[in-house]
């Protein structure tokens, strides 16, 4: 055996920080994470580098931002140039493999570098794909088990790690908490409002677009409602995820193991006339859970309120790993020195890139997309936001007196604005920018039914 550290890199997509019971949410959505917490560093102030799922896994896995990187609504696919963690681990002996479900994290969109095997639970062959589908949902239905694919995902990775030698780096992406929210039994009433029905939850909104074009009004019940479902997903995720650690401590490896938590991006729940991830960068979207433990490298229970960043996970699981990172560029910073927690930066950098409307416009042609097809850059500071639209439409928000963001003071805090405006456009000045060197690869019919799916394209 090995004496060198596995690496588990959890994701937990569209996982906002505040409805995690281990920072502080009241209902008990994280048990098993919060007893990780206890047992090694939460960071309070991870903030994505970008708002959705492209984007985010792409500074997440390359420790860059989207600026430099590129893979962005407007060019989406993470260019080869780009060396990944995985990339990083099999070069340095690690045996490797990705578990993840949504289109957008797949070797199609230039992410399988590095990986050994990367599991997608998708079959290209249309015929096998369509018997495997029909197969599952029956096989769910008859048993009464249906969720966004975590069962198998840990099914897939205990075989994997059973075949294998070590150390190993696995990348676990779960992709329950995406819109649509449809947790499996218990978890779908765990949250419920009481008196609440079967139909009722059934007819709650669901679709993103429609709520944000004003199709649709939603009530503070159908609010609480999706936020049930939402929760019950978090729930549910935490479950498989104490599933994992007992099958590594069965395999006398969960201490042996850097285990890392977070989240690409966050989700909006009805705040700012959105559900979903679709437009913005608030709060909602960008802080995220960021959880380490290791008991041989990393300390206990601490909790840590330094400014941190998605872009910091690569960097620092090399430095736990004291593999070396000299030369490699990232923007990053490692969040560990010999055992030590570093200080944080000034400020941290969030970016959307100008979305694909096209199809919105054709779905709602009386709906006026100007102010969401805008690029968007974020400075933040732990008391101060400001964010840059490319028309010019900026905000300000002062997040000590305003915390939820409600109400835009770029003009009464027009100095301020300036000053976080000046320094983000120095920083920008500063860094790497993408060009584009290879064609944008095309979707194929497979991938192209399951983003439909998810909501990202009609």
């Amino acid at each position: 055996m090995s004496d060198r550290l596995n690496v588990l890199v959890i994701v937990l997509e569209c996982a906002r920080a505040d409805h995690l019971s281990c920072y502080g949410y009241p209902r008990e959505t994280t048990p098993f994470l919060d007893h990780v917490t206890r047992e090694g560093v939460r960071f309070t102030h991870a903030i994505a580098a970008a708002p959705w799922t492209l984007p985010a896994h792409a500074s997440l896995l390359t420790g860059l931002y989207p600026v430099t990187h590129g893979a962005t609504d407007e060019n989406r696919f993470l260019a080869s140039r780009h060396q990944t963690l995985a990339e990083h681990l099999k070069a340095a002996g690690y045996r490797t493999a990705a578990f993840c479900t949504n289109p957008w994290v797949s070797p199609e969109t230039g992410f399988g570098r590095g990986f050994d095997a990367f599991f997608t639970q998708r079959h290209h062959n249309r015929v096998t794909a369509r018997a495997l589908f029909y197969g599952r949902r029956a096989s769910d239905r008859l048993l009464r088990r249906s969720d966004a694919g975590a069962r198998r995902t840990n099914q897939a990775l205990a075989k994997w790690l059973a075949a294998g030698a070590q150390p190993f780096f696995a990348f676990v992406h779960y992709n329950e908490a995406h819109l649509p929210y449809a947790p499996p039994r218990p978890y779908d009433r765990l949250f419920m409002p009481k008196r609440v029905s079967g139909g009722r939850v059934r007819a709650v909104n669901q679709d993103g677009n429609r709520y944000v074009t004003g199709q649709v009004d939603m009530t503070a019940e159908d609010i609480a409602i999706l936020s049930a479902l939402y929760d019950g997903e978090l729930r549910y995720a935490d479950h498989r995820l104490a599933e994992l650690a007992e099958l590594l401590r069965a395999r006398n490896e969960w201490d042996r193991t850097l285990c890392l938590v977070t989240a690409g991006h966050g989700e909006s729940l009805g705040e700012h006339g959105m559900i979903g991830h679709a437009f913005g960068l608030r709060d909602t979207l960008l802080r995220v859970p960021l959880l380490l433990r290791c008991p041989a490298r990393v300390p206990q229970g601490f909790v840590v309120d330094e400014l941190v960043q998605t872009t910091d996970i690569l960097p620092t699981i090399l430095g736990v790993l004291n593999l070396p990172a000299d030369g490699i560029p990232m923007h990053g910073r490692s969040l560990l020195d010999a055992g030590r927690v570093t200080p944080g930066p000034a400020f941290a950098i969030s970016e959307r890139y100008r979305p694909h409307v096209a199809a919105l416009r054709r779905r709602f042609p009386e709906f006026d997309t100007r102010p969401v097809d805008v690029r968007q850059k974020a400075i933040r500071t732990k008391r101060e936001k400001f964010i840059w639209h490319s028309d010019e439409a900026n905000e300000y928000y002062d997040l000590v007196a305003d915390p939820g963001e409600t109400t835009n003071s770029i003009e009464s805090a027009s100095e301020r604005a300036d000053a976080l405006r000046r320094q983000l456009f120095n920083w920008l000045a500063t860094v790497e920018k993408f060009e584009s060197e290879e064609p944008e690869p095309a979707l194929d019919g497979l991938m192209r039914r399951q983003l439909q799916g998810l909501g990202y394209i009609d």
